[in-house]
């Protein structure tokens, strides 16, 4: 008789789970010993800049910006891989050898560690205060703001009839998007932003970047003055990083607002994995050359959405199959919330995953998805021009079997041109970016519509609107940039049934238009030596005017917005601690 026991014979299943497990932990070591530590880059970084910059005058071959932020890490690979192109380039731009000297300082650990071979064999270190930014913003002129209602089964004292949809936004400082929903008043503003971060076994990384916003002497109603911009604890696997917390994103190749999701709302709190460097498929799939991915799976806030705290998921994949052209995939899915979620877990898992869209009696979903792709031209001074195009809600009356898979009812467009050579030193470019956007854009049928804390996720000039926008920027004196550009914008009242309702817009509906000019300047960080120590300082400003007709549609009404930014910041070249 055999005995009993933990043998295979016995427990068949107990066995499988021990083996599984013992692989999975084989696995895990193997990658943690290849990993690293994963701190990303803060949007308003110069660096961002400085990359962008070597990519247009071609001294980069991986650079795939569709999605950003990236980990410091990879951008002092890109560093070393720019340094290599220079010195094999025939005449090399006195800018890009600039360029790469300042991005070294900036970057100088982790291009010693890659240097070096110590990217996977880090000790533990903390850095609890890696940079600091104080910002004063002046800001005069009415905010746009988007309310077409929010009344889905319920009569609330901004409804007139109950089961309407839209979208409940608002602008956040005017002339200043994309600045994380930072809270701002009329008049001026103060902002201090400080970032830190710490590693830990060579594979755990913890960081997070926070800020205090508003006028000194009043609080911004309805609005906190500390603010979590990002916070996140990030596991290196490989040249895979797993994080969970507050991280900003910017999808899609736009550079004055993005289509798909950017940073004109504040982090929200998501799972995401990722991968570090581009890496190349497997098999046949290697053509369609250095890779990237990210995909998260979050939750949204409250606010004032009868779905109260909607999930939603991601994904973008982006590719460079040729040195000339690049193409990428941008999908997202919004479902659940309170009173939209009468489904079990296979109801659960169909929406995440896109499979089954839901109903309104179930739980509904609102799902959108994009494509991009990125063309240059190196004999016609590096010219690159990109369009993408971003849909919602799906075909499934259209196109029967596949539609419900096809996130493209209603589409909006956003492209242009970027000259990085204007003049051949490479020291003048130009560039041009167009939006139309659709009057569904980010709203829903319901209160599944894209907005955090308030402001929109997406493109900044909302739904059922066209701006164009043309930039001049020069670099003068070393590192020191000078933009000034101008643009145009209109924004159209009828959003289709998601009407804008009396108890909002008390008065007759007109289409606005405003034309506006900036100025722009940009010191990339240089050495410099305080009181407390050395380290590196940058300066940013930007002046804005905007002249505006008709402004929230209303009937009445010219005037001038007004926005004055001035930034400085300093990374501490002292703060710093190492256990090894």
């Amino acid at each position: 008789m055999a005995k009993a026991g933990w043998g295979c014979g016995a427990r068949v299943g107990a066995c499988e789970a021990l083996l599984l497990s013992v692989l999975m932990f084989a696995v895990f070591v193997q990658l943690a010993s290849a990993s690293t530590y994963v701190v990303y880059i803060p949007l308003d970084s110069p660096i961002y800049n400085e990359l962008s910059t070597l990519d247009g005058l071609g001294y980069l071959d991986t650079y795939l910006d569709e999605i950003k932020p990236i980990s410091r890490m990879e951008a002092a690979r890109l560093t070393l891989e720019a340094q290599a192109n220079l010195r094999e380039a025939k005449s090399p731009d006195r800018i890009a050898v600039e360029m790469i000297h300042a991005l070294r300082r900036q970057l100088h650990d982790e291009v010693g560690w890659l240097n070096d071979g110590e990217e996977d064999n880090l000790p533990t270190m903390f850095h609890p205060l890696h940079r600091v930014e104080a910002q004063y913003v002046f800001s005069s002129g009415e905010p746009r703001r988007w309310i077409t209602a929010d009344c889905v089964g319920t009569i609330s004292p901004n409804c007139a009839v109950p089961g309407r949809g839209g979208i409940y936004g608002q602008e956040g400082t005017p002339l200043l998007p994309n600045n994380d929903g930072l809270p701002t008043a009329p008049g001026s503003n103060e902002i201090v932003r400080m970032s830190g971060w710490a590693g830990l076994g060579g594979f755990f990384t913890g960081y997070a970047e926070g800020a205090a916003a508003g006028p000194l002497t009043r609080d911004v109603p309805g609005r906190s003055r500390a603010q979590l911009l990002g916070a996140e604890a990030v596991m290196s696997l490989g040249n895979f990083a797993v994080s969970f917390g507050q991280e900003e994103m910017w999808w899609g190749t736009g550079h004055f607002g993005a289509l798909s999701v950017g940073d004109n709302a504040p982090p929200f709190p998501a799972a995401r994995i990722q991968n570090i460097h581009p890496t190349y498929l497997p098999w046949f799939l290697r053509y369609l050359g250095p890779f990237r991915f990210q995909i998260f799976f979050g939750q949204l806030d409250a606010g004032n959405r009868y779905f109260a705290d909607p999930w939603i998921d991601g994904q973008i994949f982006s590719f460079k199959p040729l040195p000339d052209f690049e193409f990428g995939f941008t999908h997202m899915i919004d479902f659940g919330g309170r009173h939209n979620n009468f489904y079990g877990f296979a109801g659960f898992l169909g929406r995440a995953t896109a499979f089954s869209t839901g109903s309104p009696q179930v739980g509904n979903t609102h799902q959108r998805g994009g494509i991009y792709l990125k063309f240059r031209f190196p004999r016609y001074r590096n010219l690159i021009v990109y369009q993408e195009m971003n849909g919602a809600d799906n075909l499934t009356y259209e196109i029967p079997v596949v539609g419900r898979f096809l996130p493209f009812l209603s589409v909006s467009y956003q492209g242009g041109f970027y000259l990085p050579r204007l003049t051949a030193d490479g020291l003048t470019d130009l560039r041009f970016e167009y939006s139309i956007l659709e009057p569904n854009y980010l709203a829903h049928s319901d209160s599944l519509y894209y907005t955090y804390d308030g402001y929109l996720m997406g493109d900044p000039i909302g739904p059922n609107a066209t701006r164009v926008d043309i930039q001049v920027g020069r670099w003068v004196r070393g590192l020191n940039k000078v933009t000034a550009d101008i643009f145009y914008t209109e924004q159209a009242p009828n959003m289709y049934d998601y009407a804008l309702l009396p108890i909002d817009y008390p008065y007759p509906l007109e289409k606005e238009h405003s034309v506006g000019a900036a100025i722009g300047f940009m010191r990339v960080p240089e050495p410099l030596t305080t009181i407390v120590g050395p380290g590196l300082a940058s300066l940013e400003g930007r002046v804005a005017a905007e002249y505006t007709t008709h402004i929230n549609y209303a009937p009445i009404g010219r005037s001038v917005r007004v926005m004055v930014m001035l930034s400085t910041s300093f990374n501490p070249g002292f703060t710093s601690y190492v256990w090894k």
